[in-house]
């Protein structure tokens, strides 16, 4: 029994810093802080814990995979480092810091399971200015495979758990999403290791798991087309195939109207992400900085800014609208993180927490 608990909690023991010979006085954690990190692959939270002096710490998982802690032995919070503090980014929801009878416990709560070999936790040698430091970082996806509760192993889970709140917030709300281009119009087109890339594929990549994400949190999810397929008719000119993209939202009485799409442009360098709104009540612009606002926090992308403009999915819809471009299909970095088994799910995330903060605002 032992042994079986031993395994089910994925149990590590990590020798962090070398102990003071002699030493018997607490460690002091004196800060903590946290950061959305994208310079990786896949993009991961970091938690930093700054200390008095070293450590040896241990770090677990519970049986289920969303509760890391890692117990710092012989340590104390020190000041206001203790408390539980809402990160709400990529896959991390809350990290706590607390007293734990002779050792400080550090407790992250997961949106979903992860695997103890995801997971880094290391230290940091004081250098200059800077003291010694515990680094645990958790990945926004994970190796670990979703269990039907038929025990039948499925694919990866791409659905975060919906907060509490998030459902509040969405409750009896009405999305309308619009994945850019389809079928016969394949949008702008990149380049990749010699074969070419179409942007309504990676339109539908990025709306397909925001639309999973905003049904389990309980909202109403229209799409305009969820398969590779023209919304009006194949070939049918823009006016026509946009403007039935509109009657779609408009007949749903959405709330909100999302256009997706990816930019192009002639030198490949420029890159960045665009939210355009057209002022047709007194929501539009908001609904723009919202989910503007929320891909400058969680994506390490250039920011092109939020542009009024008389697009007509913007002009032609009833409801607040907003055309988002995610970055250029002709930029070669940003094309390798569109068509990543990552990148679409983490701006479907980004695009979610934008909702999430319109609705807070205007309810």
């Amino acid at each position: 029994m032992k042994k079986l608990l031993l395994f089910l909690t994925a149990l590590l023991t990590l020798f962090l810093l070398p102990m003071a010979a002699g030493s018997a006085s607490a460690a002091e954690v004196t800060a903590l802080r946290t950061a959305a990190r994208t310079d990786g692959n896949p993009p991961f939270v970091r938690t930093v814990l700054d200390l008095s002096s070293s450590v040896k710490a241990v770090a677990s998982l519970n049986k289920s995979r969303d509760t890391l802690k890692v117990s710092l032995k012989n340590s104390t919070p020190a000041g206001d480092a203790a408390g539980t503090y809402r990160v709400n980014r990529q896959n991390v929801d809350t990290v706590s810091l607390k007293k734990d009878g002779g050792d400080a416990l550090l407790t992250v709560k997961l949106k979903n399971p992860v695997a103890m070999d995801d997971i880094k936790v290391f230290a940091l040698k004081a250098n200059g200015s800077l003291p010694q430091r515990l680094v645990v970082d958790v990945p926004s996806v994970s190796t670990v495979k979703a269990q039907s509760s038929s025990g039948v192993k499925g694919s990866s889970s791409s659905v975060p758990a919906a907060s509490a709140s998030d459902k509040k917030v969405l409750k009896g709300k009405v999305i309308c999403l619009d994945p850019g281009h389809g079928g016969s119009d394949v949008g702008a087109i990149g380049t990749l290791n010699g074969q070419s890339v179409y942007e309504k594929d990676i339109t539908l990549a990025i709306s397909l798991p925001l639309r999973d994400m905003l049904r389990n949190a309980g909202a109403q999810v229209i799409m305009t087309r969820s398969t590779d397929k023209d919304v009006a008719r194949a070939y049918a000119g823009d006016a026509e195939e946009l403007q039935t993209r509109c009657d779609v939202a408009n007949k749903a009485d959405a709330d909100i109207f999302l256009s997706i799409h990816i930019d192009s442009f002639s030198n490949a360098n420029v890159d960045g992400t665009t939210a355009y709104y057209y002022p047709k009540s007194g929501r539009d612009l908001l609904l723009a900085q919202t989910l503007h606002q929320s891909m400058m926090v969680n994506m390490a992308i250039p920011d092109r800014g939020v542009r009024s403009n008389d697009l007509y999915v913007n002009v032609h819809t009833a409801m607040p609208s907003v055309l988002m471009e995610m970055g250029f299909i002709s930029n070669a970095h940003r094309l390798n993180m569109l068509t990543s088994s990552w990148g679409p799910k983490r701006i479907a995330e980004s695009m979610y927490q934008g909702i999430i903060d319109y609705f807070k605002q205007i309810d």
